[in-house]
């Protein structure tokens, strides 16, 4: 399913003008322009054009997925942008024929990410919350995988902005009350990029201190990945306090070494894949 639409969103958008845009780090980006809307800016080199060679390359790399190890053959560039087509050819296409439907990309994100983390993971329970045992409440979030021994916690956000705060809140409740380290949190971003029609440039709405602040005083998180990362992010000060890398490398390795407990993954023989 996830390679039918997005291959039929890259068809739609064949032959749409493309307006560029300009970055600080001289990063080309572009817009879709049908002469009245924008789409939101799209990085030129991570987007996949053709939809046949979307295809090939989302098949080959379902088909590289190791339930063992937790882990993919392929390059992490290349599942990068794997995940970035999936999601922002969706996007764009929202912004310009759908775009009042505001939470649509959200949740498609949602869907492609969780989708394709459920094939690493065929023996944890996917959920949208954590059971408190106890409590009153839960810890709800965008996806969860529960397992016997643990979990992964994973905001996915196509952009965080002031939502930074709620993946380190929910990290302290889940230590304060199931114990530090049995559950683990991720933040999953696209960008955060920002259109600026003015000067046709665009901007990374980025909160470092914030960042640091939370990680250092309130809790830890296992990992920040981005298909497009903040530059600002990548410097020293903050990748020396929390992990900061593009969610290809999530998929082609560092998953195993997030979680912590690669002995409860199976090999998950006759699961459904995401096509």
């Amino acid at each position: 399913m996830i390679e039918e639409v997005t291959k039929l969103c890259l068809e739609q958008l064949d032959g749409i003008t493309r307006e560029p845009f300009g970055h600080r780090t001289r990063t080309t980006y572009f817009c879709y322009s049908d002469g009245k809307k924008l789409s939101r800016p799209i990085r030129s080199d991570l987007l996949i054009d053709d939809p046949d060679e979307f295809g090939e390359q989302w098949n080959a790399f379902i088909a590289s997925i190791d339930r063992k190890t937790l882990s993919s053959s392929i390059e992490s560039d290349a599942a990068n942008r794997l995940l970035y087509t999936a999601v922002m050819a969706f996007a764009a296409a929202i912004d310009l024929w759908k775009s009042r439907s505001r939470k649509m990309p959200g949740t498609h994100f949602e869907v492609v990410l969780g989708s394709v983390l459920s094939q690493y993971l065929p023996t944890h329970e996917r959920s949208k919350f954590v059971l408190l045992p106890g409590e009153e409440f839960n810890v709800s979030t965008d996806i969860a995988f529960v397992g016997p021994h643990g979990g992964l916690v994973i905001p996915a956000k196509i952009t965080t902005r002031e939502r930074i705060v709620q993946p380190y809140a929910h990290q302290r409740i889940l230590d304060a009350v199931l114990g530090e380290g049995k559950y683990k949190s991720v933040l999953v971003s696209v960008s955060e990029t920002q259109r600026k029609d003015s000067d046709r440039t665009v901007n990374e709405i980025c909160v470092p201190g914030t960042i640091k602040a939370y990680q250092a005083h309130l809790a830890k998180l296992s990992g920040i990945y981005y298909c497009d990362p903040p530059a600002r992010y990548l410097d020293s000060d903050i990748d020396n306090l929390v992990p900061v890398r593009t969610v290809g490398q999530l998929l082609t390795g560092d998953l195993s070494g997030v979680i912590g407990f690669t002995q409860i993954a199976s090999s998950g023989e006759g699961e459904e894949t995401p096509n």
